[in-house]
């Protein structure tokens, strides 16, 4: 194979810590190099370094033969390097089209030439997305799909995808798969990160493992597998947890009757005890997203009835659900706003408070620091910002800090993504111990054997009604997308994958 990246002895470091402590690798034209590794491991740090947004400050690199070490983005680019970074952002403004295009030479082609030249790519692959709808129109999920097409688009020859599945559903997943091996047949390689360990080793042809700023092991993908993974990643065996059979016992947490939002979500009815973990799960545009919009104040409902323990209610904004004791985990990057707010403000907003004794605060700081400990969040310094942790650990700290904000109702979109499999044991007992104390999760989650290995019951939308609602004794991964696409399942069920990574 023809030999296109070749990195030795990478160093690299941020906020005066050492991230990368000698890092060496190769990568071959056509070939997909999965990388997996613990959150702080310096996977996004690397990543920097070899896309130009990050520099590096010892070692040495070479592509295509020739010495490389680019010094922006920019420069990177036009070396034939294209990234999507974990918390990628578009403008809001921009239609599929020109944001498939833009930084290219082809973004100052006149629209309905753009457009044309996007409907082609979007036929190629496979997606189903409208060149002319704004970006901000559109699920993460979908906006994921747009920056894979992004780097069809420009032709980059090396590609860096760091966890771009992470909220993509199991179909949608297959078609990144049919992607990723139409880059490889151009000649084009692949640096794949992810979390799933199952996933990295049906798509990647070699897997690095990288610990502590080094890459630990290089294995051959057919060569290995999840349980061997996951003890390189964490050094030791995974404790694994037993999915709940039983109901929850509790009384009513949240009732909805008749639930109606425009044309999106049509006479939904369901309920969720108070201690029960409560899966909801369907495609991007199946009602999931206006509905949960709706019980959480940012899109309200235009009929039917709400009940919060036991009593009616109406949620017209975000503060009716916070009095409510509703809280909301969303799966857009940066949920807490400012990234220059401090670790510890981030885990404990009212650390600032001005009538907080010293006592109150080294309590809380004990607490914070015990949180930062348990969550294995990698930082020396929890006074230190939110932007010198890696995306998995931000992950974390909002997610943390839903969990310890004394809601009564917890909804939560997505609370793995990016992080890594070792915390998503800890995750999970969290939330498990959270539900023993009566608090109500509604766990929405792309991950179908996340959703069966910790939900009493499950919800699947399909085309804005709730077409099922499945006891995790009686359901499966197969179950829940048959139910999900419907018709369609017997066509796609070829391509339905089961992650379980």
């Amino acid at each position: 194979m023809d030999l296109l990246l070749h990195a030795d002895d990478i160093h690299a470091s941020y906020d005066q810590r050492r991230i990368l402590k000698g890092v060496g690798f190769s990568l071959h034209r056509g070939e997909i190099l999965g990388l997996i590794g613990t959150n702080g491991a310096g996977k996004s740090t690397l990543m920097g370094v070899l896309a130009g947004s990050h520099q590096h400050n010892g070692g040495r690199m070479t592509l295509a033969g020739e010495n490389y070490g680019p010094d922006s983005m920019e420069e990177a680019q036009a070396c034939g390097v294209g990234l999507i970074p974990q918390n990628f952002r578009l403008d809001p403004g921009l239609t599929i089209a020109q944001a498939i295009f833009r930084g290219t030479f082809q973004s100052s082609k006149p629209h309905a030439e753009l457009r044309a030249q996007a409907a082609a790519l979007i036929t190629q692959v496979g997606v189903d997305l409208d060149p002319d709808m704004k970006v901000g129109q559109l699920v993460r999920a979908e906006q994921t799909l747009v920056e894979v097409l992004r780097m069809v688009a420009e032709e980059a020859q090396l590609v860096i995808m760091d966890e771009v599945a992470a909220s993509l559903p199991d179909h949608d997943v297959a078609v990144l798969h049919k992607v990723l091996r139409m880059l490889t047949r151009q000649g084009r390689a692949i640096i794949y990160i992810t979390h799933r360990l199952d996933e990295v080793r049906s798509i990647a042809h070699r897997i690095a493992v990288l610990r502590e700023g080094k890459v630990h092991r290089v294995l051959d993908a057919n060569q290995t597998d999840v349980d061997e993974l996951a003890f390189l990643l964490l050094q030791k065996r995974l404790e694994g947890t037993s999915r709940p059979t039983e109901l929850a016992p509790g009384g009513e947490a949240l009732r909805v009757a008749n639930l109606r939002v425009d044309e999106s979500v049509r006479d939904v009815s369901f309920s969720v005890a108070k201690g029960e973990i409560f899966g909801l799960v369907g495609t991007h545009r199946s009602g999931i997203y206006p509905l949960v919009e709706a019980l959480v104040g940012l899109n309200p409902s235009t009929s039917g009835h709400l009940y919060v323990g036991g009593e009616e209610a109406v949620i017209r904004n975000q503060q009716d659900a916070q009095k409510l004791k509703i809280g909301f985990l969303s799966d857009t990057a940066d949920n807490l706003g400012s990234e220059a707010i401090s670790i510890v403000n981030g885990l404990d907003q009212t650390l600032d408070s001005a009538s907080d004794s010293l006592q109150d605060e080294v309590i809380q700081l004990r607490g914070v620091i015990e949180l930062v400990r348990r969550m294995r969040i990698n930082t020396t310094n929890i006074h230190s910002t939110m932007t010198t942790l890696s995306g998995g650990d931000r992950q974390k700290v909002q997610l943390a800090r839903w969990m310890t904000a004394g809601c009564d109702i917890l909804i939560l979109s997505h609370p793995s993504r990016g992080i890594d499999i070792g915390a998503k044991e800890i995750v999970y007992r969290m939330l498990h111990e959270l539900s023993q104390t009566g608090v109500a999760i509604i766990l929405l989650s792309s991950d179908l054997s996340e959703l069966v290995g910790w939900c009493h019951r499950i919800g699947v939308m399909r085309d804005g009604e709730l077409v099922s609602i499945e006891a995790n004794a009686n359901t499966n991964e197969d179950v829940l997308v048959h139910h999900m696409l419907g018709d369609k399942f017997e066509a796609d069920r070829g391509q339905a994958r089961r992650l379980k990574g």
